[in-house]
């Protein structure tokens, strides 16, 4: 069995405060892997930036002094085009998440074919 994450496709991250035109060119591409892998039963994970509403006093909100991705607002939500209701979401408050690479280890156990 095969999985793909799919990183942070996030509403801030792709038409929000820190979208880009090249973000929204990305969607129909990222949407198209994402189908290609359900169509033959793999593994889709979606991971969410997640901050709270103290972000910008954190050693990273000062570094990058934009909100973003605070949970429970509009930016923070999954991009709905990209997004396919019933495939796990990770929240992760930086950028590494030791509960997704348990969760693939799970998935995967001694299939070395999971990428």
């Amino acid at each position: 069995m095969k999985v793909l994450v799919v990183i942070d496709m996030q509403n801030d991250f792709i038409n929000g405060s820190l979208g880009t035109k090249e973000a929204v060119e990305i969607v129909d591409s990222a949407k198209a892997k994402i189908d290609s892998y359900l169509v033959t039963g793999d593994t889709v994970i979606y991971t969410q930036d997640t901050h709270t509403k103290t972000y910008l006093q954190t050693q990273e909100g000062k570094k990058l002094p934009v909100p973003h991705c605070i949970k429970g607002t509009p930016g923070w939500g999954i991009f709905q085009r990209v997004y396919v209701s019933g495939c796990q979401v990770i929240e992760k408050p930086s950028f590494g998440s030791i509960e997704l690479a348990e969760l693939i280890a799970v998935i995967g156990g001694e299939d070395d074919d999971t990428v």
